[in-house]
């Protein structure tokens, strides 16, 4: 049997064996980062996962770019699908004076267009909202027929670059939440053995399930997109039907007052935590380092805080995908991270549940915490354990040794966890065995005081029922003993 090492990307320049990461650092990266010698820096400093967004490019240039990062390294691709969003169709700027108007289509011709009709959703006074609520206007008349179009009116000059975002805050738009493209976008993820698809604009617990039915049995995970009043009034029944949720700040803070946001950044996070679900903050995390090699003083502490409130990973967005220093921005979410991060303890005041799995995680917690144990291993097939046990923030790094690329993948986005991939999982002896392989890879000493899991006389991958702790040296005792006489 043999064990194929991940090689974490948060090994830096220099060092010769991989580093724990507890915060996960994600990148969205653009054609720019097909460049081999900006990624490998990307990867370097510290990214754990790609994004790329499907709202931008071809798919040719999307399997380009996953083909540049599996040349880079061994990490996830989360691919962004556009889902319910709505955005402007436009070949080139539209200049826009003070005080005056411009007229809108919701078709494609020859007028400026929108990607959804949602004419029907408008009365005259609504405002619409452009590139994240930078650009503000307001309905002036609102045409009918098989091809309406609206007025909008605008008070402060400004320019509306082509496919930006737009938002009407307060209307439930009647938009499908998978467009053909978006259905198109699916397929490639599957062909191209995505990890993670994050579904834009999350209404409700039916948008999730939608791309699940498309998705079968892939193993692929979701994370839905909150961005909107009502993903925020389904976060409940959201959060049980995704793999974990990503918290968007930027059109979130234009859809609901954006005071309201760092509060609910929290609680969206508690009630991921107490899932096992991961959860992601993003949006103008490092704005000013699009254009700058180091950070504000209050970008520094917004990604300190995300952290402190419990976040699995920090997305960049911008700061990467277009910016000047996108090894630069990804250093500093790590050095921030890491400078905060064993202040994060667990605050879950109930566990989701019960089931066998989710009992054990809490005494693999309890038991390393108050026996001070080195490192906790966590046996896994399915990656649920691991991630069980991560929501509890323990200080130890959880080492999970599972014989699927697909969940290894998968788990480098879990708080804290390092996914080693091992060709076969022993069916006996699994600690004594397990343990000399990872002694073998450097990752566990003989000195080390160590809590596993692991199923035991289950066919369910997803159930975890036995938690044993040992000393490295004994159970390399017992296998030279028992299992080498």
């Amino acid at each position: 049997m043999s064990i194929i090492h991940n090689n974490k990307p948060s090994q830096r320049p220099g060092s010769a064996a991989p580093r724990f990461t507890k915060t996960k650092v994600i990148a969205t990266i653009a054609s720019n980062q097909l460049d081999p010698v900006v990624l490998s820096r990307m990867f370097m400093a510290g990214m754990d996962c790609v994004r790329i967004n499907t709202a931008h490019g071809s798919f040719e240039q999307y399997e380009s770019l996953i083909r540049a990062v599996r040349d880079t390294g061994i990490m996830p691709v989360m691919l962004d699908i556009k889902g319910p969003e709505v955005r402007i169709r436009t070949e080139k700027e539209i200049h826009i004076h003070a005080g005056s108007s411009a007229s809108f289509g919701f078709k494609k011709g020859s007028l400026p267009y929108f990607s959804h009709d949602f004419s029907r959703a408008l009365k005259k006074g609504d405002v619409v909202f452009f590139d994240n609520g930078l650009i503000k206007s307001f309905v002036a008349e609102i045409g009918k027929g098989l091809s309406p179009k609206v007025k909008l009116s605008f008070q402060e000059a400004c320019t509306i670059k082509p496919n930006k975002g737009v938002n009407v805050p307060g209307k439930k738009l009647k938009i499908p939440s998978l467009s053909e493209r978006d259905k198109e976008a699916i397929k490639f993820a599957v062909r191209n053995k995505a990890s993670f698809i994050a579904l834009s604009f999350t209404r409700s617990r039916q948008d999730v399930l939608g791309v699940r039915k498309l998705l079968g049995d892939e193993p692929i995970g979701i994370i839905a997109k909150i961005e909107s009043q009502e993903g925020i009034d389904n976060i409940d029944e959201i959060i049980e039907a995704s793999d974990g949720i990503m918290i968007a700040r930027g059109d979130l803070g234009v859809e609901i007052p954006a005071q309201k946001i760092p509060y609910l950044q929290k609680i969206i996070i508690q009630k991921c935590n107490a899932s096992g679900k991961i959860a992601i903050v993003a949006t103008q995390v490092l704005e000013s380092m699009t254009n700058s090699p180091v950070p504000t003083r209050a970008e520094v502490s917004d990604v300190a805080n995300a952290v402190l409130d419990g976040a699995d990973a920090v997305m960049l967005s911008g700061e990467t995908a277009i910016g000047k220093y996108p090894a630069e921005s990804v250093q500093a979410v790590r050095d921030i991270a890491e400078e905060v991060e064993d202040k994060v303890r667990h605050s879950l005041t109930e566990v989701h549940g019960p089931s066998i799995s989710e009992e054990i995680s809490r005494v693999a917690y309890d038991l390393a915490t108050y026996s001070k144990a080195d490192k906790i291993v966590c046996v896994t097939r399915s990656g649920f354990a691991a991630r069980l046990i991560s929501r509890f923030r323990p200080c130890q790094p959880v080492i999970a040794v599972t014989d699927s690329h697909e969940v290894l993948l998968n788990l480098q986005l879990a708080w804290g966890v390092m996914p080693i991939l091992i060709s076969v999982i022993p069916s006996q002896a699994v600690m004594p065995k397990v343990a000399d392989y990872l002694l073998s890879l450097g990752l566990l000493s003989l000195n080390d005081l160590v809590v596993f899991t692991a199923a035991f006389g289950t066919l369910q991958p997803s159930i975890t029922n036995l938690v044993e702790i040992h000393h490295v040296e004994d159970l390399m005792g017992f296998k030279k003993k028992y299992l080498e006489a």
